[in-house]
C-alpha cells in the first residue's frame, strides 16, 4: 500500500501522530496500549459485522443468477469441482477455477440450487466486508489516526466497486479483498523489521499474487507486477534475497494448482475447446486499427476510474504518480506506489483487449479496475485529509486533464451517452447513471463534470476544516467523509433498486419456470433445442437453466431435422415470435404437448403425455 509520507503534515498536525511506525504518541504505556489494542479490535470486528449485514442484506431478494454467463459458469464450476454434474460451455471463454474452489464446499452440503446461491451471496457477504478491516490497517500504514482510519475504511467498504458486486456469484465480489490484501503483504514484506515478519510476508503475498492469477485472467498483471518488484528488491538487496526465493517458490503453488484446476474445468466443461482471451487480444493487437481500439477502450476503462470513486480514487492515483516521479521518497514508499500505479494502467490497456467481440458494451465497465479503485480511494481519501492546501490543490488538479481526456475519447468512440436502460447496459454503466441520474441513456459529459464537481467540493470541504483547525475542522473532515459515504450509499441502493431487484422477478420466472412448470424431477432429462442463427433456444435461457437442474446434463438436439433424444422427458424450444406456443415445435412427435412457456425468455417447454 503506498504511504505517501512526502505529502504528510508536521507532526502533531491533524491527530496525525508523530511516529513513522503508525502508533499515536498520546499512549504513554503499554498497558494502556494493550488495552486501546483490544477495544479497537473488537470495533474493527463491529464493523465487518455491519458491513457483512449490509451486504447480505442487499441480496436478500435473490434466488437465481442474474448475470448470465458469468455467474451460471462460476456455479456449475463449483459444481463439478464437488464432483456434480456439468454443463457444455464450449467455444465460451474460460472461466478460471480460483472462485469456484472458493464456493464448491457449499455443493458438499446440498445441491438445491435456491440454497446454494444463497449460501454462496453469504460466503460474498463476508469475504467481501473484510474490505473494512484491511482498509483500517492501509489507513494506519498511511498514518492516519485511529477514529480517522476507521472512518475511512468504513466510507471505503460502502464505495460501490467494493460493495455491489458481493450481490453475485462473481469472482468481483471478492477481487477487491485478494488485491488489498496483497498490497498489504507486499508492503510488509518490504518494511518487517524481523527474518519471520518477511519471510511470512513474502509468502503470503506471493499466495496472493497467485492465487489473484487463478481467479480471473487479470491477475497476471499482478503477477507480472510482483515479479518485477521481486527482480528489483533482489537486485537492490533492499530484503533479504532469501525471502525472494520463498516467495518465488510460494508463487508457484497458487500457479500450478490452478492451472491444473483449469485444466480439469476445460475437459469437463469445455469439450469442443473454450475461448482464450489471450487469443481475442492477439487478433485486436494484430493490426493497427486494433492497437487504436484498444486504446480506445483503454480510455474508457480509466475514465470509469476517475467516476467510480467520485473522484476520489483518482487523486489517490495522482498522488502515487507524484510519489514515483518526485524524489525523496523511502525505497518501498515508491516501490508500492509504482507497483499499484503500474498494474492499474497495464490492466487498463490489457482487459479490453481480450474482450470476446460480443461483449461490446464492456470496454467501458468499471469491473475490471475495481480492487486498485478501492485501494486508491483509501489513498486519495487519506492524503485529502492530511496533506498540506498545496499539494491538495495541485493533485486534485492533477486528475482535471485526464478525466476530461478520456471524456473525449469516450465520446469519439462511443458518443455522447452510454445506455443504461435494460440489466445489461445498466449493470455495466450504473455509476454514470447514477451521476447523472438517468437510467435511460447517460451523458458522458454530465457524468465527467458531475465527478469533477464532486471533487472539487471534497478538496473546498478539506481546505475550509485546514482554515478553521480544532475542532471545526475535525467537523468539516467527518462532512467530508460523511458526503463521500452518503453518495457511496444513493449509488448503491439506486444500483440494487434498478438492477437486481429490478430483473430478479423476470429472471427468476425464466430460469425456474420451465423446471416448475414442466414439471421435470430429478431423474428425469431435458433435451434443448440448439441456437443455430436466429432459431433456437438463446443461451442466456439454457445456460441458468443448466445450473437450477443439478441432476442431469441438458442435451441438446435440432428439432427441425432432428427427433428428441430417446432418453428426454422435457424439451425446451425456442418460441417464434408472432406464432402460438403450439406452432414452435411443428416436427413434434405424437405424444408430445405443451406444458410451459415464457415469453420474457422465448421458450416453450413440451413434455411427452405417457409421463
Amino acid at each position: 500500500m503506498v504511504r505517501p509520507l512526502d505529502t504528510a503534515a508536521p507532526a502533531g498536525r491533524r491527530g496525525v501522530p508523530s511516529t513513522l511506525g503508525g502508533v499515536a504518541a498520546d499512549v504513554p504505556r503499554p498497558v494502556t496500549r494493550g488495552r486501546q489494542a483490544r477495544r479497537w479490535g473488537l470495533l474493527l470486528i463491529a464493523g465487518w459485522l455491519v458491513q457483512a449485514g449490509l451486504r447480505a442484506w442487499l441480496s436478500r431478494s435473490q434466488v437465481v443468477p442474474l448475470a448470465t454467463p458469468d455467474e451460471s459458469a462460476y456455479l456449475i464450476a463449483a459444481r463439478v469441482l464437488a464432483g456434480g454434474v456439468t454443463a457444455n460451455f464450449s467455444y465460451s471463454t474460460l472461466y478460471p477455477a480460483g472462485y469456484p474452489l472458493l464456493i464448491t464446499p457449499v455443493y458438499w452440503l446440498t445441491s438445491n440450487p435456491v440454497t446454494v446461491y444463497r449460501a454462496v451471496l453469504t460466503i460474498n457477504a463476508a469475504i467481501s466486508a473484510a474490505v473494512m478491516p484491511l482498509g483500517y490497517l492501509a489507513c494506519r500504514r498511511l498514518h492516519l489516526a485511529r477514529p480517522e482510519a476507521f472512518a475511512v475504511a468504513m466510507v471505503a467498504a460502502l464505495v460501490p466497486a467494493a460493495l455491489f458486486y458481493s450481490q453475485y456469484a462473481m469472482t468481483d465480489a471478492i477481487y477487491p479483498v485478494i488485491v488489498l490484501a496483497w498490497l498489504l503483504a507486499t508492503h510488509s514484506w518490504l518494511t518487517a523489521r524481523s527474518a519471520r515478519g518477511q519471510y511470512a510476508a513474502a509468502i503470503g503475498s506471493a499466495l496472493l499474487a497467485g492465487y489473484a492469477y487463478a481467479v480471473h485472467s487479470r491477475g497476471a498483471v499482478m503477477v507480472a507486477g510482483y515479479v518485477a518488484v521481486g527482480a528489483l528488491v533482489a537486485w537492490r538487496r533492499l530484503v533479504p534475497r532469501r525471502t525472494v526465493l520463498a516467495a518465488g517458490a510460494a508463487l508457484c503453488l497458487p500457479l500450478g494448482v490452478g492451472w491444473l484446476l483449469n485444466r480439469y474445468l476445460s475437459s469437463a466443461m469445455y469439450p469442443s475447446g473454450p475461448r482464450t482471451l489471450a487469443g481475442e487480444a492477439l487478433i485486436r493487437l494484430h493490426s493497427v486499427h486494433g492497437v487504436i481500439f484498444v486504446l480506445e477502450m483503454a480510455a474508457g476503462q480509466l475514465w470509469r476510474f476517475v467516476l467510480d470513486g467520485w473522484g476520489v480514487a483518482a487523486f489517490g492515483l495522482a498522488t502515487a504518480v507524484a510519489v514515483v516521479v518526485r524524489r525523496g521518497a523511502r525505497d518501498e514508499v515508491r516501490i508500492m506506489a509504482g507497483l499499484a500505479t503500474g498494474v492499474t494502467l497495464i490492466t487498463a490497456f490489457v482487459s479490453p483487449a481480450g474482450l470476446p467481440p460480443t461483449q461490446q458494451q464492456a470496454w467501458a465497465s468499471g469491473r475490471y479496475l475495481d480492487g486498485m479503485l478501492v485501494a486508491f480511494f483509501l489513498v486519495g481519501a487519506a492524503v485529502l485529509l492530511r496533506a498540506d492546501r498545496r499539494r491538495i490543490i495541485v493533485y486534485a488538479a492533477c486528475v482535471v486533464p485526464p478525466a476530461l481526456l478520456t471524456a473525449i475519447v469516450v465520446a469519439a468512440y462511443a458518443g455522447g451517452s452510454v445506455p443504461t436502460a435494460g440489466f445489461a447496459a445498466a449493470f455495466l454503466f450504473a455509476e454514470p447513471a447514477v451521476l447523472t441520474q438517468d437510467w435511460t441513456t447517460a451523458s458522458v459529459w454530465v457524468a465527467t463534470a458531475v465527478t469533477l464537481g464532486l471533487l472539487a467540493a471534497w478538496v473546498a470541504m478539506v481546505l475550509a476544516a485546514d482554515r478553521w483547525g480544532g475542532r471545526p475542522a475535525q467537523r468539516w473532515r467527518a462532512v467530508v467523509l460523511a458526503g463521500l459515504a452518503a453518495v457511496s450509499l444513493v449509488a448503491v441502493f439506486q444500483m440494487t433498486s434498478h438492477i437486481s431487484q429490478a430483473s430478479t422477478p423476470g429472471q427468476e420466472a425464466n430460469t425456474t419456470g420451465l423446471v416448475t412448470g414442466s414439471g421435470l424431477k430429478p431423474g428425469e432429462r431435458l433435451a434443448v433445442g440448439e441456437e443455430t442463427g436466429a432459431q433456437g433456444v438463446s443461451w442466456a435461457s439454457w445456460m441458468p437453466q443448466a445450473y437450477e437442474i443439478p441432476w442431469t446434463q441438458l442435451e441438446f438436439f435440432n428439432p427441425d431435422i432432428q427427433p428428441p433424444p430417446a432418453n428426454a422427458t422435457v424439451v425446451e424450444v425456442a418460441w417464434p415470435a408472432g406464432q402460438p406456443a403450439q406452432a414452435s415445435w411443428p416436427q413434434a412427435p405424437a405424444g408430445w404437448r405443451v406444458v410451459a412457456s415464457d415469453r420474457t425468455g422465448n421458450w416453450v417447454a413440451w413434455r411427452r403425455s405417457d409421463l
